[in-house]
């Protein structure tokens, strides 16, 4: 949904639906409180009848077998009883066995004196519409029974309980009002960070891409979040910094030869000229073509290479025997420059994971830079060893030419990046500054690493690092 229709819907807001469910949630909460207030003060006060009426049995109960057989005592008593809780509506009652009234005070209601009395030595208490009484069956001294009943009126004490609840709903009334602004508030000041986040990241253009979110230093959630948005940035403004440098060095890469074969044909169409300068002019065009060819072939390898989501080949590879065929190939052209090239393999072979072609490119990028600087009478050496500790495989070329200034090291894995064009020592074949950024882009992709190590006017070491199989020895 377009950001200009989520304004116009408030509830679509997250603050608003912080706001929301955290008013739910304490008016939810305050509601279960005041229940669960209602109910235990409900609770208290009748546990607290209770035991009052309980109290006042058991007096009688004494005084009915102090007093025996003086029934008139025992009348004036439960009289007295009823008399000094009058106004809490206080009654009470004396039967026979047989369930006939001996007396009963004025208050006792009609429902409660025609109750059924208790069987058995034992006393309880009844619940008798708004009335509650605590009764016992109890013997005289000459074991005649009596039934004692003492009891009250329950309105008074439902009465507190709705007294209660009056003086709690204007509280729960101020939290329905206070929750959603407090919320509100408390909302605003929790997605501030993520206000200020949504605005950055709409003014990101990929022509600001210096533009970061702040981060405030906090450690919570959204922190995390602004920093793993820098990284993210950072990352996006290194590649498209990568690639329009990429870019920029392949065209200057390519007006070069184009530049040289415009001229060369401009030169000789300007003038009528001999047949051998007119072949000499399309040895250089051809020279040109040549090259402009081998530069398109080694961007296409890196761009293939270079795409991550293309999926890599893996088999199981014999890397020692790539190794043979590559020198094997590299052969003439080292005898041909009167360089000697010797191959150190191992003692069996050594199996590596990955795509053949590949690894087969990296190698006859090295031997043909270790042969192309390396001078009449050198050597350039291959060998191949096995790392048991760390479980990979080494494969090293290392020749004997000019070497690289250390000024350079760092950069000889860049695009494009070209040392000293005399080192080459007058090759016709120039290169377009791609194959060591080519064979460290396919190591990677294997999982290994390339490093260099050079001493300038003396010796080079390309070392290539590759994870061994469990078939590796």
């Amino acid at each position: 949904m377009p950001s200009r229709l989520l304004k116009k819907i408030p509830w679509a807001t997250l603050r608003v639906r912080l706001t929301v469910w955290n008013t739910l949630v304490v008016l939810l909460i305050t509601l279960i409180a005041l229940l669960a207030v209602k109910v235990g003060a409900r609770a208290a006060l009748y546990r607290e009848a209770d035991a009052v009426l309980r109290g006042e049995v058991n007096e009688v109960t004494i005084a009915l077998r102090d007093l025996y057989p003086n029934t008139d005592a025992v009348v004036d008593e439960l009289r007295r009883k009823a008399a000094g809780h009058e106004e809490r509506g206080w009654f009470t009652q004396l039967l026979t066995d047989d369930g006939k009234t001996i007396w009963k005070s004025e208050s006792c209601p009609p429902e409660v004196a025609k109750w059924p009395v208790a069987r058995g030595k034992f006393e309880n208490l009844v619940q008798v519409g708004g009335y509650r009484f605590a009764r016992r069956r109890i013997t005289d001294p000459a074991d005649e029974p009596f039934h004692v009943r003492i009891g009250m009126a329950t309105a008074f004490l439902d009465d507190d309980i709705d007294t209660l609840t009056r003086l709690l709903l204007p509280v729960a009334l101020g939290l329905s009002l206070l929750t959603p602004l407090v919320g509100y508030w408390l909302a605003v000041r929790a997605t501030k960070p993520l206000a200020e986040i949504l605005r950055t990241a709409e003014h990101l253009k990929p022509t600001r891409l210096g533009d970061r979110l702040e981060v405030h230093g906090t450690q919570d959630e959204l922190d995390r979040l602004s920093l793993t948005i820098n990284r993210l940035l950072d990352e996006v403004a290194g590649h498209v910094e990568r690639q329009q440098q990429f870019v920029a060095d392949a065209a200057h890469e390519l007006r070069g030869p184009l530049a040289a074969m415009r001229s060369s044909l401009e030169v000789a169409i300007s003038q009528d000229r001999t047949v051998d300068a007119y072949r000499e002019t399309l040895a250089d065009v051809l020279e040109e073509a040549r090259h402009l060819s081998k530069l398109s072939n080694d961007l296409l390898l890196l761009a293939e290479t270079g795409n991550e989501d293309r999926a890599l080949s893996r088999e199981q590879i014999d890397l020692a025997a790539i190794a043979r065929q590559t020198v094997a190939m590299f052969g003439g052209v080292a005898e041909e420059r009167a360089v000697r090239l010797v191959l150190q393999p191992p003692a069996g072979p050594v199996q590596v994971a990955g795509d053949a072609a590949q690894l087969r490119q990296v190698l006859g990028n090295l031997l043909d830079n270790g042969i192309r600087f390396t001078p009449s009478g050198g050597r350039v050496t291959v060998s191949i060893g096995i790392d048991a500790a760390r479980r990979e495989v080494i494969l090293t070329v290392a020749d004997t030419g000019c070497g690289i200034d250390e000024e350079h090291l760092g950069r000889v894995f860049d695009r494009f990046y070209k040392t000293d064009a005399s080192r080459t020592h007058g090759d016709t074949v120039r290169g377009g500054g791609l194959g060591l950024s080519i064979c460290r882009s396919i190591v990677e992709r294997h999982g290994g690493s390339i490093d260099v190590t050079s001493m300038a006017g003396r010796c080079t070491t390309f070392t290539v690092r590759l994870p061994g199989t469990a078939q590796t020895a």
